[in-house]
């Protein structure tokens, strides 16, 4: 998250949101990426400029899929994304567990 002077306007923050992605992409390639291909991104994060665009959409956390199994969108840890946690881990069944 980042604070904006409220008279930006959607397009102004569009721009200002992929400009500091493709910075941070360009002065850390081997930590951060810009493309959405799954091939093209391995082993780095994802920086998603484009969910500050008008009428874009993000998954909230907990936020349960309309995907087989019902999987949940569940805050994680380092350490569970180093250990390999997929992204189907937690199920409407399991996540109070984790709560």
């Amino acid at each position: 998250m980042v604070p904006f002077d409220r008279r930006m306007d959607w397009d102004g923050a569009h721009a200002y949101c992929r400009r500091l992605a493709e910075r941070m992409a360009r002065t850390a390639p081997d930590r951060y990426t810009t493309s959405a291909n799954l091939s093209a991104r391995r082993g780095r994060l994802f920086i998603d400029w484009l969910r500050n665009g008008r009428g874009a959409t993000a998954v909230g956390a907990f936020s349960p899929r309309a995907r087989p199994g019902f999987p949940v969108a569940a805050p994680v840890t380092w350490r569970d994304v180093e250990r390999g946690m997929r992204p189907d881990a937690f199920t409407i069944g399991n996540v109070p567990q984790r709560l």
